[in-house]
């Protein structure tokens, strides 16, 4: 019998009605019940060109997490939000990237 992986709390939310938050200084595994909202929020490096952002952030099984409506906020300019729902039990990964190259992901466990 396979056991899902281990997986902590992700931290307090941003937005209301989030389960948690996550940050691009986050890294590891979260764990999600069904029905959770997750939100995610990448800032470039303070050090970055102008108009540097994070790339759309991906679901690697959308059958596990979801996206959920980002679109009721407008982020700063430096900013790529996500808005990620816990859809069925397993695991998945979230996963973003700089134009430079720097790569961010975590593994969201739904249970």
């Amino acid at each position: 019998m396979s056991s899902a992986p281990s997986c902590k709390a992700p931290e307090a939310p941003t937005l209301p009605h989030a389960a948690g938050s996550l940050s691009e200084s986050d890294s590891g595994s979260f764990c999600l019940a069904p029905g959770q909202i997750l939100d995610v929020f990448l800032t470039a490096p303070a050090n970055a060109a102008a108009g540097t952002r994070w790339a759309r952030i991906a679901v690697g099984d959308s059958a596990v997490v979801g996206y959920g409506n980002s679109g009721v906020f407008t982020p700063p300019v430096n900013v790529t939000p996500g808005v990620f729902v816990g859809a069925h039990p397993g695991s998945t990964t979230l996963a973003s990237s700089l134009p430079d190259g720097t790569k961010w992901q975590v593994t969201i466990v739904v249970r």
